[in-house]
């Protein structure tokens, strides 16, 4: 793992790739930095991490495009399947890489407010628990993007598509409140999405019986949920939504305090991203 790890860092940093998505991550820190503290006189730093939202969003598809699309289409990839390192250890190495990259200057710019906090008053445990929540937001998006990118063989279309998932979850709270609301169309929702889930996992997995049995398995269970009370499904897929969606969940953070319920969201999207790209790879390892 710690090979893939150097590995990484140095395709990274051996071109301007790297030093380019840390300049510009920079910048927008330093940019909103001005805007807020020294123009504004705003004391929370929490403000900065709320503004590069839309920054995240766009760069950091562009940041992990090439982390697997790129070996699969110049079939690199197929020198890390001979290595005698197992697949969840290349799949961290190259994960934790694509963090470094984001977290060097997001630690650069952790400095800001001690700085900052020397010519005035400045919320340090605030603009701490934005940090941290920060970070793990980066990471979700990483881990998100890292997933698209195992999929396609071309860096190009895993960035668009890598931007189309981020732009999603950066609406996700929008788009709930637009989504029905009625018991059964709820429930068609969720039948629809777990004959959507079986069909992925029979398409990664490349195992009909594991797909089709967790479609069956989804299904029947909405069904039996709803016959016995339908009103559960009122609202239920705007909740769901609404729940997962990342950039919304941060504003707990904004706000000045730790959000450990978001943290454990950003965790658990970590973890589960990283296995389906464990899974991905280890699909085409096997092909």
């Amino acid at each position: 793992m710690l090979a893939i790890y150097k590995k990484e860092l140095r395709v990274a940093f051996g071109g301007m790739f790297g030093w380019a998505i840390c300049a510009l991550l920079l910048f927008f820190y330093g940019l909103f930095t001005v805007l807020y503290h020294l123009l504004a006189g705003y004391t929370d730093f929490s403000f900065v991490y709320a503004s590069m939202h839309v920054v995240l969003a766009v760069l950091i598809p562009f940041l992990t495009m090439r982390s697997i699309a790129e070996e699969r289409h110049t079939r690199t990839d197929r020198l890390l399947y001979s290595l005698p390192v197992k697949m969840h250890r290349i799949v961290i190495g190259k994960f934790l890489a694509m963090l470094t990259v984001f977290a060097l200057p997001t630690a650069v710019a952790g400095l800001y407010p001690v700085l900052l906090s020397f010519f005035g008053d400045v919320s340090l445990l605030s603009a701490a628990a934005s940090w941290v929540g920060f970070v793990l937001l980066g990471g979700a998006l990483i881990a998100v993007c890292t997933f698209v990118s195992s999929l396609v063989e071309n860096q190009i279309l895993a960035a668009v598509l890598s931007l189309a998932a981020t732009l999603l979850l950066y609406f996700a709270d929008t788009l709930a409140g637009l989504l029905p609301t009625s018991a059964t169309a709820c429930f068609f929702i969720c039948v629809v999405l777990g004959l959507l889930i079986g069909a992925g996992l029979c398409w990664i997995s490349r195992r009909l019986l594991i797909g089709a049995g967790v479609a069956c398995v989804l299904c029947i269970g909405s069904a039996v949920v709803y016959l016995i009370r339908a009103s559960l499904f009122e609202g239920l897929i705007g909740r769901a939504v609404a729940a997962v969606a990342v950039f919304a969940r941060y504003s707990g953070f904004v706000d000045g305090y730790f959000d450990l319920s978001a943290a454990v969201l950003y965790v658990s999207l970590i973890g589960l991203f990283l296995f389906l790209t464990h899974v991905s790879m280890e699909k085409r390892r096997l092909m």
